[in-house]
Order: structure tokens, then sequence, then C-alpha cells
């Protein structure tokens, strides 16, 4: 809950997300739906469960997201998606036009990747906040944090559904009799989450709708 509260608070003092001011490269995060978003958002005591990197072809906008396959999605279409149509956009100050650019020609390249249901990195799918890392990562640039996937809070119980769903075909489990038996190794996975891209410092809040601004 402290998490929640701190990132509300800072949210007070920025502009109110203006869709014409976004770049290229930047950095959207906005709650998504359905059981997975819930498992996310108490694992992580955030209300940011998926993010997508902007993509302004044209006159047009996009969102280039991880979702199954990764794919380029308009951004209002993308904004319906989220919970009350809101999201909050995030950007690196140090990245000049051609960077940017940069970040979303890497991105585009995952394209029709499959989406990864277990959040491992290194394979051939991908998760949404593991596809902004990725993207970042090819103008070298570092954003997030890695953590051990038992730093989150894996004993709420809508964490707990989706872990009994899921952990028989995650690769840290093979062989394994139970989940229990699996719980060490699942714990040491390193995840990367959207709350992380939003808690770090290197990105500034550029706009967000998540809460009313001021007349």
């Amino acid at each position: 809950m402290c998490v929640w509260l701190a990132l509300l608070t800072g949210l007070l003092a920025v502009p109110q997300l203006d869709i014409a001011a976004l770049r290229d490269g930047d950095i959207l995060l906005h709650t998504s739906r359905g059981a997975q978003a819930v498992a996310v958002a108490r694992a992580t005591a955030s209300p940011y469960t998926h993010v997508g990197i902007v993509d302004r072809t044209g006159g047009d906008v996009f969102v280039i997201e991880a979702v199954g396959p990764t794919r380029r999605t308009p951004l209002a279409d993308w904004l319906a998606r989220g919970v009350g149509g809101k999201a909050t956009a995030l950007r690196h100050p140090g990245l000049d036009s051609a960077a940017r650019a940069a970040v979303v020609a890497a991105a585009a390249g995952y394209l029709g990747r499959p989406y990864d249901l277990s959040f491992t990195p290194g394979d051939d799918a991908l998760y949404c906040s593991e596809l902004v890392v990725l993207a970042y990562a090819a103008v070298d640039v570092a954003v997030g944090s890695w953590r051990p996937l038992g730093d989150l809070a894996l004993d709420d119980a809508a964490v707990r559904r989706l872990l009994t769903r899921r952990w028989r075909s995650h690769p840290a489990c093979r062989g394994a009799p139970s989940l229990a038996a699996c719980r060490p190794a699942l714990a040491a996975v390193p995840v990367l989450t959207p709350a992380s891209l939003a808690a770090d410092p290197r990105l500034r809040i550029v706009g967000t709708s998540y809460l009313p601004r001021p007349p």
C-alpha cells in the first residue's frame, strides 16, 4: 500500500498526459485487465501492470507491446484496454531523436515474438517490460531493475492462483513434483516489472492521467 501511495503522491506534481507531446521511445504504463494483471499488481504493490513503447509513425501514434504476439497497437486501442483509459508516460532525458528512433526500431524487431507466460529472461518469448528493457539495451541504456521473483509478494492469494495454474509449464519447474518443490527455483528467477520502470530515477514522468489535474 505504501508503494501505491508514494506513486500517487508523486503524480500530483506531474502534468496531464498530452498525446501530442509523446515522443518515439517514450514508455507508457497502464493498469491492464484480467487475472494476470491482478496478480502483477498484488505482487508488485503497484497500479502498473502493463507497459509498451511509443511509436509515432507518420501522423499516427502506436504502442509496441509484448502481448502475444508482440505487436504495434494504435494508441487509442491501447489506452482503451487499460482500466479507466488511464496511462503514465515516462521518458529517458538523455536520448536524442536518433536514439529514440533506434529504440523504436529495436522494439519493432521483436514484432511477432510470442508472449512469455513464464516471465523468464533469455528465451524466444517476451513479456511486456522485458521488451522495453531489450529495446533500450539496443542503444546501451539500462532501464528498470531486475530482481528475484522471490522478492515479490508471492504469498498473495491472486499470485498463488496464477502460480498454481502455470508452474508446471515453467522452465524452472521441469521435473518438480509440486509447486512447493519448485518454489525455491521459481524464487530465484530474475524478473523486471512495470513497477520497477515506474520507480526508475533515470526516467522522467512526462504526463499522466491517473489523477485529475487542477484546472
